[in-house]
C-alpha cells in the first residue's frame, strides 16, 4: 500500500475527547496513576478511564508567551487525567491502533499540535483546534508493524540507558569509596578566580570587532560535558581577565540550584582562550600535570557536597566564595597511588561515554526510522510479521 493510500482522518472523528477531571496539586494520592504534563505519572486514589487513551496537555510547556510541547502520554488500564490534559480514547479499534497513535501524536506534536495553541501570557490548546489535527493512517498491519519495530528499539534504548547508569552508579562508588593517604589545599594546587560580569545586550551569537568568545552559564548544563552548541561573544572583556588553557577546569560559582554549586568541566580544544562569566570560576593548576588529579579530586561527591554546603544565600541564588575555595582540602596521592586513581576512574568513565554513545545512536536510529516509516518512504514488509509472531 503506498503512503498516497493512507487515510488522512481529523483526531475528533478518530477519536473521543476528554478533558481530564483531576486537579494536578489537589487529588488525593492512591493507587491509580494520574496522567500530568510532566514526564511521570502521579496517583489518584480514583479513576476516570478504564481502557487505552493517548493523553495530550492542553497547556504550553514553557509559557511566557511560547507555544511548545514536551511530551504526549499514552496510559492504559485504570486511571485518572489531570484537568489540564486531554484524554483521546480511539472509537474504531479496527481503524486505529492507540499505540500508533501515541508515536504518530508524538513524532508530529511540534508539526501538528503546537502551531494549533494560542494565547499570549498563557498559550493553551482548546479541544476544538485538537480535535482538527490530522491523523495520516496506514492499514492496521501496518501500524502494528510500526508500532512493534519501534516497541523493540525503545527497549533496547531502555536497556543502554540503564548500563548508562549503573557505569555511573560504579564511578561515583569508587569515587565515594577511595580512601586517599593525604590531602592538599586547592589554593596550593592552582589559581582561581571567577568571570567578569555582562550585559545581555553585550553579547553577540556571531563574532564581532573586539569581541572576545565566552562561556555562559548555558554552556554548562547537567552532566560532564561542556555544551558548546550555543557560542556567544561579548565586547568589553576586562584585559586582565583569566582566560580557559587547555588545562583549566569550569566550575559553576552561582546557581539557583544549590547542588549545581561547585560542578566541574574539563577544558576541551576549542575554547582555548575563552572568557567565562561571573557565574562561572576558571581554576588553573599550577603544575598542568595536575589537572586530571584535580578534576576527580573535585568531581568526588564529597567534595561536591562540601561546596554545596558552602554556598551562601538561603534563597534565591547560591554563590561560593573564591577565599573559601582556596580552603578545600583535596585529596592529592603521589606515585603509583595517583596514577591507579586516575586511570580506573578514566577507565570508568569510558564505559560511561561508551553507553552514552550507544544511547545516543539508538534514539536518532528513532527518530529517522519513525520519520522514513511515518512518511511512507519506506514500508515494513509483512513478512516481519513471522518475527513479530514469534
Amino acid at each position: 500500500m503506498s503512503y498516497e493510500s493512507w487515510e488522512t482522518v481529523l483526531l475528533g472523528e478518530l477519536c473521543s475527547l476528554t478533558r481530564g477531571s483531576s486537579p494536578t496539586q489537589k487529588t488525593l494520592p492512591g493507587d491509580y496513576p494520574l496522567i500530568v504534563t510532566g514526564p511521570e505519572p502521579l496517583s489518584s486514589s480514583e479513576f476516570q478511564f478504564d481502557g487505552e487513551a493517548v493523553c495530550v496537555p492542553m497547556v504550553s510547556s514553557t509559557g511566557h508567551g511560547h507555544a511548545s510541547l514536551k511530551r504526549v502520554h499514552y496510559a492504559s488500564g485504570r486511571f485518572a487525567v489531570a484537568n489540564i490534559v486531554t484524554a483521546c480514547e480511539v472509537k474504531n479499534p479496527a481503524e486505529c491502533g492507540t499505540r500508533f497513535l501515541y508515536i504518530y501524536l508524538q513524532h508530529f506534536k511540534d508539526d501538528l499540535i503546537v502551531p494549533r495553541m494560542q494565547g499570549t501570557a498563557n498559550v493553551s490548546l482548546s479541544q476544538r483546534e485538537l480535535a482538527q489535527v490530522p491523523v495520516r493512517l496506514p492499514r492496521l498491519g501496518e501500524q502494528r508493524r510500526i508500532v512493534d519495530l519501534i516497541g523493540a528499539v525503545d527497549e533496547a534504548i531502555e536497556v543502554a540507558d540503564e548500563q548508562c547508569a549503573a557505569s555511573n552508579r560504579l564511578l561515583r562508588e569508587y569515587l565515594e569509596a577511595y580512601d586517599f593517604s593525604q590531602d592538599k589545599t586547592l589554593g596550593e594546587l592552582a589559581m582561581m578566580r571567577s568571570g567578569p560580569s555582562w550585559k545581555a545586550a553585550d553579547e553577540s551569537s556571531a563574532a564581532v570587532p573586539g569581541g572576545e568568545p565566552v562561556l555562559g552559564i548555558t554552556n554548562t548544563p547537567q552532566g560532564r560535558e561542556l555544551d558548546l552548541t550555543s557560542q556567544k561573544y561579548v565586547t568589553g572583556v576586562p584585559a586582565n581577565t583569566m582566560r580557559v588553557t587547555p588545562s583549566s577546569i569550569i566550575m559553576i560559582r552561582t546557581n539557583g540550584n544549590r547542588n549545581r554549586i561547585g560542578n566541574v568541566y574539563r577544558s576541551s580544544p576549542g575554547i582555548s582562550g575563552f572568557a567565562v562569566s561571573a557565574f562561572q570560576i576558571i581554576i588553573e593548576p599550577v603544575d598542568p600535570a595536575d589537572a586530571a588529579l584535580l578534576y576527580w579530586a573535585l568531581e568526588t561527591p564529597r567534595i561536591q557536597r562540601s561546596i554545596s554546603d558552602a554556598a551562601s544565600g538561603s534563597t534565591g541564588l547560591g554563590n561560593v566564595a573564591i577565599g573559601w575555595l582556596r580552603q578545600l582540602q583535596l585529596p592529592y596521592p603521589i606515585g603509583e597511588e595517583r596514577r591507579i586513581f586516575i586511570d580506573t576512574c578514566e577507565a570508568l568513565l569510558d564505559a560511561v561515554q561508551a553507553t552514552d554513545d550507544v544511547t545516543r545512536r539508538l534514539r536518532n536510529l528513532r527518530t529517522e526510522l519513525l520519520s522514513s516509516l511515518l512518511s511512507g518512504a519506506h514500508r515494513i514488509p509483512e513478512t516481519y510479521d513471522e518475527l513479530m509472531g514469534a
